[in-house]
């Protein structure tokens, strides 16, 4: 029993190569939303757990909430030797969770309503008062995605200039939704002229599908990428079969079949797959988060962004 936030369509074709590998292994999916502190997809396996129901096995989400199902201790370690394949910044080193699809963060504007020389240049450029209600975010009170990419700007932006960063932007009143698809439709439908966390598939869904957008390139704010990783639960009743699939999806096989899904990005390098990363990202600098570095300082500013966001509405 794997619960995640890939598409179902996406997942049957991860599902079908895993099972035909090993014809012995039947997975069932079913797909959650996890927005919110703490995720809904995380009480739920606490209820069922607690009720003596058959719960998830296995859970994908992006890394950020992830870490809140660590923080209350629903993940079990493993040991998998393809886990080498991996940098140590982009796995989480003691084996709770595995990276299965890349997910850079990018930012957008409308084309339709702003010309190139009206955009802002840096992350400064943002506060200034041309920019009140015009900006939509990921729902930066909610201590998940959207606030852990701003708070992974943190030690990067060094803390003054990061406060003034994140006052500034609060001042100008961002637009806040609880889900990607809506970030985008956003700025694509006129609503907002930029938008700050868009997930690079979507937005590179929104170009094939000819909507208005285009990137917006902030000279200090490099590509901020985390992962759909793949963890096992302590509560699952199949923990053999979940590490043969856990496996499965970070082997170069699995990530072969993960790129060869529309607009998935493997999360291994060098992986031969119609949609590897090399192929979209070239000599732009990427920025995993959140990395070692950024952690210490994370609690505070997830914190300090509830109640500078929280009240903007």
């Amino acid at each position: 029993m794997v619960y995640g936030t890939v598409e179902l369509d996406e997942f049957s074709g991860w599902k079908e190569s895993f099972e035909k590998k090993y014809p012995g292994v039947e997975v069932e999916y079913k797909r959650e939303y996890v927005p919110g502190t703490p995720p809904p997809m995380a009480q739920r396996i606490m209820e069922e757990e607690k009720a003596g129901k058959e719960t998830a096995d296995a859970v994908i989400v992006a890394v950020p909430p992830l870490m809140q199902f660590w923080d209350l201790k629903l993940l079990s370690k493993m040991k998998l030797k393809g886990a080498a394949a991996y940098p140590r910044d982009h796995r989480q080193p003691e084996g709770y969770w595995f990276p299965i699809v890349s997910m850079p963060m990018v930012q957008v504007y409308n084309p339709r309503l702003l010309a190139k020389g009206e955009l802002p240049r840096n992350a400064m450029d943002l506060t200034a008062p041309r920019w009140r209600d015009a900006i939509v975010t990921h729902d930066l009170a909610l201590g998940t995605l959207g606030a852990y990419w701003l708070a992974s700007l943190r030690p990067i932006f060094g803390e003054k200039k990061w406060q003034e960063f994140v006052e500034g932007l609060a001042k100008n009143r961002p637009k806040a939704y609880p889900l990607y698809d809506t970030v985008v439709d956003s700025v694509t439908s006129g609503e907002t002229k930029l938008g700050l966390t868009v997930l690079f598939h979507d937005f590179l869904k929104a170009k094939r599908a000819k909507r208005d957008i285009e990137r917006l390139k902030l000279d200090d704010v490099p590509i901020m990428m985390t992962f759909n990783a793949i963890a096992k639960t302590h509560a699952g009743r199949h923990p053999a079969s979940t590490e043969l699939l856990i496996d499965f999806l970070i082997s170069r096989e699995g990530q072969k079949r993960v790129g060869s899904t529309y607009l998935r990005i493997p999360a291994r390098s060098g992986t031969d797959a119609p949609y590897s990363l090399d192929k979209f990202v070239h000599k732009e600098k990427l920025t995993v988060f959140p990395n070692p570095d950024m952690l210490a300082d994370v609690p505070d500013s997830i914190s300090s962004l509830a109640r500078l966001f929280g009240r903007t509405g």
